[in-house]
């Protein structure tokens, strides 16, 4: 006797459009105070804003972290070598503060000044029509 296939419900397989238990729940969330979870919280998981509410938690927990506490590690040698652990976590936050930048240029350039797609996108067609001389 074949198998019957249960009712389709409208539903996808894994996460629904707009789930966020990965940010309730997920590796890094019980890192996240309750201020920081309530930020991601506000947020569409499908808008670029979201992604840019994420990278701001991220740099805020990284700042906090920053330790510039001066360790020495000594090798197999006997050398004395000074840890750049802070070097390390100043590149970080530099590279999550050029992604950010990034993402919020391209939020703006999605959205423009008004946050209308359609008023951007007019606005670009605008420009073209003038530069060609139409």
């Amino acid at each position: 006797m074949p198998r019957k296939k249960p009712p389709k419900t409208g539903r996808k397989h894994g996460a629904q459009p707009g789930n966020k238990n990965a940010l309730r729940h997920g590796f890094y969330s019980k890192d996240w105070s309750a201020d920081q979870k309530n930020r991601l919280d506000k947020q569409e998981s499908i808008d670029v804003l979201a992604e840019i509410a994420l990278l701001r938690v991220c740099i805020d927990n990284l700042q906090k972290e920053l330790d510039f506490t001066e360790i020495s590690i000594t090798d197999k040698d006997k050398n004395t070598i000074r840890d750049d652990h802070y070097l390390r976590q100043l590149n970080t936050l530099g590279i999550m503060t050029q992604s950010l930048s990034t993402l919020t240029r391209t939020h703006y350039l999605i959205r423009g000044k008004s946050g209308d797609v359609s008023d951007s996108i007019l606005r670009a067609l605008e420009e073209i029509r003038l530069e060609m001389g139409l």
